[in-house]
């Protein structure tokens, strides 16, 4: 069994804790995790939280943790992070967000994963969601997927908090292309550039 580093959870050959910087948040991000997404070594929600003390992160299998979820956001003050027909460009709402927001649902899977999250907890469908229409290039090669213009978990929640509060998000995004520089994983996953 390999070693892990006891800050980063990395294996030791692979840590990243040379990476960390701490940023500051004004909101809480709670980071709904796909069960099978969790197990995955390149998720990047976890990089989230080793910049941050102001995440929470729950997978779908903790019933507990998702009603407790269900019965604490509420539309006047949380935010959900998710592409759907009937959300709403960020950018186009930014100061009316950033005012009244407290918390900012972001579903971490992939798209599929996502969509079956909606599914399984008809409740976030009360909350406003929301999508972007600027984000900047994907910079997170070694998932696999066919969508060009997704985002990693990260990526999407650096970018929400830098649009709504202007935060310097470099520090989540040099621990991602640390985590990236250190894969060990097949090529195959790495993304065409």
């Amino acid at each position: 069994m390999r070693t892990k580093c006891i800050r980063c959870h990395y294996p030791t050959t692979t840590c990243i804790c040379n990476a960390i910087s701490s940023v500051s948040i004004p909101i809480k991000v709670i980071v709904i995790q796909h069960v099978k997404e969790s197990s995955n070594a390149k998720n990047t929600a976890r990089l989230i939280k080793l910049c941050t003390n102001n995440v929470e992160i729950i997978t779908t299998d903790n019933s507990s943790e998702m009603e407790r979820l269900a019965s604490t956001c509420n539309a006047q003050s949380t935010a959900l992070l998710y592409p759907s027909d009937n959300s709403i460009v960020l950018e186009s709402q930014r100061e009316h967000i950033a005012s009244s927001l407290k918390n900012l649902l972001v579903i971490d899977g992939s798209w599929k994963q996502a969509y079956a999250v909606l599914q399984q907890f008809p409740w976030l469908s009360s909350i406003p969601s929301f999508h972007f229409e600027q984000a900047p290039a994907t910079q997170y090669r070694i998932r696999h997927t066919r969508i060009r213009e997704g985002l990693s978990t990260l990526e999407a929640t650096a970018y929400t908090l830098n649009t709504l509060y202007k935060i310097d998000t470099q520090p989540f995004i040099e621990l991602q292309e640390a985590m990236q520089d250190n894969w060990r994983g097949p090529k195959a996953h790495q993304r065409e550039t």
